[in-house]
């Protein structure tokens, strides 16, 4: 993985583990771009068009989970949200969402790429909604 400027570039398959996200998304159409741009203070994350669906779907069907999103051999990754950093376009969505305590996790593809996002309980609801309101591709 490499940070090239203010862009995150993943350059293996990971899995990645993403710190837990607790502020409030804004949310971005980029049609042209067939993107909806997500945006958490300084931390972007672009999700194909493709994969809003199957990832607000998974945002509000979630499992009770009995141990939390760390697994062995999972990457740890961190940002400082002060700071502008755009991570790579998020791809597809591996299945469903699961809540332990008070956070939520699912597992995502950045193209090849493995990674576990992490929310807070009222984060993930609101990115389930913005996303919930993208237009369904076919």
């Amino acid at each position: 993985m490499s940070d090239q400027g203010q862009r995150i570039e993943f350059g293996d398959s990971g899995p990645y583990l993403f710190q837990e996200i607790d502020v409030q998304p804004e949310g971005m159409l980029l049609e042209d771009h067939a993107v909806c741009l997500l945006r958490f203070e300084g931390l972007y994350l672009p999700v194909a068009l493709a994969a809003c669906a199957s990832m607000a779907e998974a945002l509000t069907q979630m499992e009770q989970a009995a141990m939390g999103p760390e697994r062995e051999g999972m990457i740890p990754l961190e940002f400082d949200l002060s700071e502008t950093l755009e991570l790579p376009l998020l791809t597809s969505v591996a299945g469903e969402s699961f809540q332990h305590g008070e956070t939520v996790y699912l597992d995502v593809f950045f193209g090849q790429t493995r990674a576990r996002l992490c929310f807070s309980i009222l984060t993930a609801a609101a990115v389930g909604q913005i996303l919930s309101q993208v237009p369904k591709q076919e």
